[in-house]
């Protein structure tokens, strides 16, 4: 079995101590949980979406055991990057620098102006979490 991917951005909640997508607004009065990855815990009790049926299952926020939005960033030679996942000892990233001439041999150009690089996560320092708690701004909207 594959690695599970880590340092990945996006809006993740737990519930039941499973961690899920979280498609849905702080306003909203239902979100949806999507898995992450192939063989995750199906939350057997909660409604399925039906335009993904085994996928994707409507709760409510009071439900989650958490709810935010994340980022990672990390610099590599000392250079920034803004994680898109690692596995298996590696972790890709998009430059978010100005100097990618001193790592071009590194990177792959994306667009004119995006570059990409996969590195062994031993040589990347400063991996940072950037969260936001989405469940504590739902709940103070919400007097909860």
């Amino acid at each position: 079995m594959a690695e599970r991917m880590l340092h990945r951005a996006g809006v993740f909640g737990s519930y039941q101590g499973n961690l899920y997508r979280v498609l849905g607004g702080r306003k909203s009065v239902r979100v949806t949980l999507a898995l992450i990855e192939d063989g995750d815990p199906v939350p057997s009790d909660l409604q399925p979406d039906p335009n993904a049926p085994g996928r994707a299952f409507f709760a409510g926020p009071e439900q989650l055991d958490s709810w935010y939005r994340t980022r990672w960033t990390f610099r590599w030679r000392d250079q920034p990057f803004d994680a898109v996942g690692s596995s298996e000892g590696r972790i890709g990233g998009w430059y978010a620098g100005r100097e990618w001439w001193l790592i071009e041999d590194h990177l792959e150009r994306m667009e004119a102006s995006a570059w990409m690089g996969t590195f062994p996560l031993d040589e990347v320092t400063d991996l940072t979490e950037h969260r936001e708690d989405l469940m504590a701004a739902w709940k103070e909207e919400h007097d909860r």
